[in-house]
């Protein structure tokens, strides 16, 4: 039993000596260099060679906030070259806006209704969480909206996007820090407001 083990042993033996170096090469090539001691953000492919409108436009996701912008006819603050940050509800909070307060599709939305909500959605500067100003976790600061209104944005510790948190209603942004041309796309599962 015991020379079983053995030679089991010096068989293995010539394969973990080669396993250890490809492992260390393997390692060491997968390490970046960096030239001194300051901090580079390395973008994480958030960046998109289109216009929020074009964005939205070609993001099936966003369907119904496309037929929304279309209807108040607010494409411009999409598609100008002003920085803002544009906060993109999904079709799901579309549909669940639409359920709750019995409309049967966009065009039942009064068009003023409709304007409400997206200029509310829309951060007149430009908002990512890889800013430092952001860099603190539960830190609510406060952003002036299209609509005149005020929105806090913030990140929890998890690095989640937050939309007023620290107000009665809070939410999280399921995908954050998309930079179109003219700004950054945050995208929710709800249609947000501001509830003091």
């Amino acid at each position: 039993m015991m020379k079983t083990n053995k030679i089991i042993f010096r068989k293995l033996h010539p394969v973990k000596m080669l396993l250890v170096p490809l492992a260390l090469a393997m390692m060491f090539a997968s390490c970046e260099i960096q030239e001194d001691y300051e901090y580079v953000y390395g973008n994480p492919g958030g960046k998109v060679d289109m216009t929020a409108w074009e964005f939205i436009q070609a993001t099936d996701s966003l369907s119904l906030m496309e037929e929304a912008i279309t209807a108040t006819g607010l494409e411009s603050l999409y598609s100008g070259t002003s920085v803002r940050t544009f906060i993109a509800p999904r079709n799901s909070a579309f549909r669940a806006y639409m359920k709750t307060n019995s409309y049967a599709n966009i065009a039942a939305i009064p068009v003023a209704t409709l304007d409400g909500i997206l200029k509310y959605h829309i951060v007149n500067a430009r908002v990512i969480f890889s800013d430092p100003d952001l860099l603190l976790s539960n830190n609510p600061i406060s952003y002036p909206t299209e609509s005149g209104s005020i929105m806090y944005l913030s990140h929890n510790t998890n690095y989640q996007g937050l939309i007023n948190q620290g107000t009665k209603k809070s939410w999280t942004i399921i995908t954050s820090n998309i930079e179109p041309t003219n700004g950054v796309i945050h995208v929710t599962a709800d249609i947000v407001y501001l509830s003091l």
